[in-house]
């Protein structure tokens, strides 16, 4: 997720129809030699097979096309970020280990990697993520659990986060609530209040830990297009749930 940097300030773009629903390529356990990052989704996509299993010399085109084919999500959910990041790394393909640098979008507070500073941002920090799901006292991770993580992390983040990561965080936050929800029609028409989406914990858990499509536990791509402009008021009801938890 720490790849997703330039997604909280992107515009939407237009809507477009769902192009396939094929079946989700089968998963493939990632070998040692494999390139990963600290993002889950770009390793996921790899471990599907969606990018090169071996997470090496991709481009940006290859990122949306592979979020679109695997999530009917638009392409500029990896073009716009993946673009940000090759000209960040002055390279034209990138091997998936070269986003764990700051240049790459690498940043503190994650909900998956400890800091940098601290120890190994690239591999999955199984006690963080336990904490985010005991943050929840539901099966659902909801936009209260996780603003409620994301004031826990924010508080003992090393370094603190800048105003600009700070804003990433919480877009990454919302966006996983937005990919792992339980519903799959557009939120305009399904979720009349925000406040009330929520991520079956099975379902987060597998992708989180495991950097597959839970599909045994119900998750499948969504039924309409999302759009970036789906992420906005998600990540707003999550910086409001923050902002109300820390005055009580």
């Amino acid at each position: 997720m720490q790849f997703l940097v330039i997604l909280a300030l992107a515009t939407a773009s237009s809507a477009g129809p769902i192009v396939s629903q094929a079946a989700i390529k089968p998963y493939v356990k990632p070998k040692s030699t494999d390139s990963r990052s600290p993002c889950p989704m770009l390793n996921t996509l790899a471990n599907h097979g969606y990018l090169p299993y071996n997470g090496r010399n991709i481009t940006a085109q290859q990122i949306g096309d592979a979020i679109f084919q695997s999530t009917n999500w638009h392409q500029d959910f990896g073009l716009f970020p993946a673009n940000a990041a090759l000209g960040n790394l002055n390279k034209t393909a990138i091997d998936l280990s070269d986003l764990n640098s700051t240049a790459g979008g690498e940043h503190p507070a994650s909900l998956t990697r400890k800091d940098a500073i601290t120890g190994d941002s690239n591999t999955i920090d199984t006690v963080r993520v336990a904490q985010l799901f005991a943050d929840s006292r539901s099966n659902f991770l909801t936009v209260d659990s996780v603003a409620k993580t994301r004031n826990r992390l924010d508080s003992t983040s090393n370094p603190p986060l800048t105003t600009s990561e700070l804003g990433v965080a919480q877009g990454e936050a919302a966006l996983m609530l937005l990919l792992m929800r339980d519903t799959y029609v557009s939120l305009e028409t399904s979720e009349e209040d925000i406040s009330k989406l929520r991520s079956p914990k099975d379902r987060t858990r597998v992708w989180l830990l495991e950097e597959r499509f839970p599909t045994a536990q119900g998750w499948k791509p969504a039924e309409e297009l999302v759009e970036i402009a789906d992420l906005g008021p998600v990540t707003t009801a999550i910086v409001d749930s923050q902002a109300a938890q820390k005055e009580n």
